[in-house]
């Protein structure tokens, strides 16, 4: 099979939905075609949100680690994948730096950022829970972002903490090709946002749901996965379809304004205002699931539904 040089002129990429939508068109031209070599241009990028951040990463880390599974000598896998940074806004470039984009991307360049564990990261192994869950109660959900209870501050931390656990089970212990889960998690302290994306190139929920219930089909599949009640953990038996245990996380999203959107196949969930997920097909396809948060933080102190009711046996 003949390799090509093939150059990707990445434009801005956003939290929003034309932002979701290129990238599940991009994943799907390069993981479909990984043979080739790709070089990914910034010149035309203004900016880059942690959406787009996953999704570039982790192709690269697909490639790189598809290249050194099936070279005989192995001798390719570093070119796999290059990066144009001429022309590239020195604001993007220093921050990607100080996420730590380069450093598990392109270490050769040189350009190392914090090795902080919110910022740019890919996981090779599963991550103890107390690596995980320690470093969102004590540097990313810190009281000086976010007005907790602590109770309400402790299940926010394990429902992020099922975002991970979702891709390390389906990311890690069920991809074919070896490659690492990928995140990058944000705190924009002049806007009050906090922001995470998780990515896996796992196979997706619906291949998972699939597996145990054959005959439901594709979109309906990705229903089931969202559909409180249907979730499993991901030590769970493998005859057991693992969903999205994200019940807690969507109502604290919803009550704060902010955005919680699950990617997975050729289709993309997005919580609407009234609770409810509203979804959509993608022009592309993503072959793994993409899971983003952002979260609106200011000065008031948040609650959840079941904090509101009269009879105050949530605490």
């Amino acid at each position: 099979m003949e390799k090509q040089n093939l150059r990707v002129s990445l434009p801005p990429i956003r939290d929003d939905e034309s932002g979701y939508k290129y990238l599940s068109k991009l994943s799907d031209q390069i993981i479909s075609q990984p043979h080739h070599f790709y070089t990914f241009d910034f010149s035309k990028c203004s900016t880059m949100s942690h959406n787009g951040l996953v999704v570039i990463g982790g192709i690269c880390n697909y490639l790189k680690q598809y290249e050194s599974r099936n070279s005989f000598f192995q001798l390719f896998s570093n070119l796999k994948v290059g990066f144009i940074l001429d022309g590239m806004s020195s604001r993007l470039l220093d921050r990607l730096q100080q996420l730590g984009f380069w450093n598990y991307v392109q270490p050769d360049y040189g350009i190392v950022g914090n090795n902080d564990y919110i910022g740019y990261r890919e996981h090779e192994e599963v991550l103890r829970d107390s690596q995980i869950i320690h470093h969102l109660q004590d540097s990313w959900l810190t009281n000086e972002k976010l007005s907790l209870s602590k109770n309400l501050k402790d299940e926010i931390v394990s429902s992020i903490y099922e975002i991970f656990v979702n891709a390390y089970g389906h990311g890690l212990r069920e991809n074919t090709n070896g490659q690492s889960v990928i995140s990058c998690g944000y705190y924009e302290a002049k806007e009050k946002r906090l922001s995470l994306s998780v990515l896996d190139f796992g196979g997706g929920v619906v291949r998972s749901v699939q597996k145990c219930i054959p005959k439901m089909e594709k979109e309906a599949a990705f229903r089931w996965a969202l559909e409180v009640g249907n979730s499993t953990r991901t030590d769970s038996p493998p005859d057991i379809p693992r969903g999205l245990g994200f019940g807690l996380l969507k109502d604290f999203v919803l009550i704060n304004g902010g955005v919680l959107r699950v990617c997975s196949d050729a289709y993309m969930a997005t919580v609407s205002p009234n609770g409810e997920y509203v979804t959509q097909r993608m022009p592309g396809h993503f072959f793994g699931t993409l899971v983003s948060i952002t979260v609106n933080c200011d000065d008031k102190h948040y609650k959840l539904r079941s904090e509101v009711a009269k009879a105050p046996t949530y605490f």
